[in-house]
């Protein structure tokens, strides 16, 4: 299929008295800086959505489209949709169990009950300090590979089996139409990976939620530099302001 809809990455421009005061608020060291970095960048991430659905409206049957972080399977429902061919990825035993449920009936989704990461690995998913073994579907979007919840009892975490995605790309016959990215820390390591890797060219779109507030210090120069070469790379579209 040619003259797919592949938009071009730049920065989203501030708009509005408040917008234009947080970007400058953000060029303030520290804590005040990030903080109005964080409310212009959930202002423009709104924006962006409308990005989203442009891509999913030229996704059809025939193509793949790869969801990391599944969760309950909102994301892999709208994907399945389409047509397309959805692999979903789930490492939280709950989580899973109610996404299988969700896509019980959708034939053309392949779900994998494992983390996605920079190297295979088995390594402990701490879940937030609210989960519940009474609930073990509920509050399980910030679980993490990555990090630890404030107050999290190693009582809520699991092991869990680790796949290298970029192994897992390289080992696929079929080019990606859409990879969606939201695994609560992890992506930056996959992405510094997947950014100088030669499978990056087998991708049409990537959409990936950021989590710079574990560690402000070293992922927001983290998340510019990515930025930077998402601009000057044609295919795939990279949105670091998706969500």
């Amino acid at each position: 299929m040619t003259n797919r809809v592949i938009p071009v990455a730049k920065r989203p421009e501030a708009k509005g008295a408040f917008e234009s005061a947080m970007a400058l608020g953000t060029k303030i060291p520290g804590t005040l800086g990030y903080v109005a970095r964080r409310k212009l960048k959930r202002r423009q991430c709104a924006r962006m959505q409308d990005t989203f659905a442009e891509v999913l409206a030229d996704t059809h049957a025939g193509d793949l489209c790869i969801d990391l972080g599944a969760n309950l399977g909102e994301i892999t429902t709208r994907l399945a949709a389409t047509g397309a061919d959805v692999v979903s990825f789930e490492p939280d035993p709950g989580a899973y169990e109610t996404l299988k449920a969700a896509t019980e009936n959708l034939p053309n989704v392949t779900l994998i009950a494992k983390a996605a990461g920079h190297k295979q690995d088995k390594l402990m998913l701490w879940r937030s300090a609210r989960w519940s073994p009474d609930d073990p579907a509920g509050n399980t979007q910030s679980s993490s590979i990555v990090h630890r919840d404030k107050g999290g009892d190693a009582k809520n975490a699991v092991e869990v089996e680790v796949v290298d995605l970029i192994a897992f790309l390289e080992e696929l016959d079929r080019d990606v139409r859409i990879l969606k990215m939201d695994i609560e820390g992890a992506e930056w390591d996959i992405l510094n990976r997947l950014i100088d890797h030669p499978v990056l060219s087998r991708i049409d779109c990537i959409f990936v939620e950021t989590h710079e507030r574990e560690n402000p210090a070293k992922y927001v120069p983290m998340f510019d530099a990515l930025q930077d070469r998402a601009e000057q790379i044609a295919r795939p579209y990279i949105n670091l302001y998706w969500i």
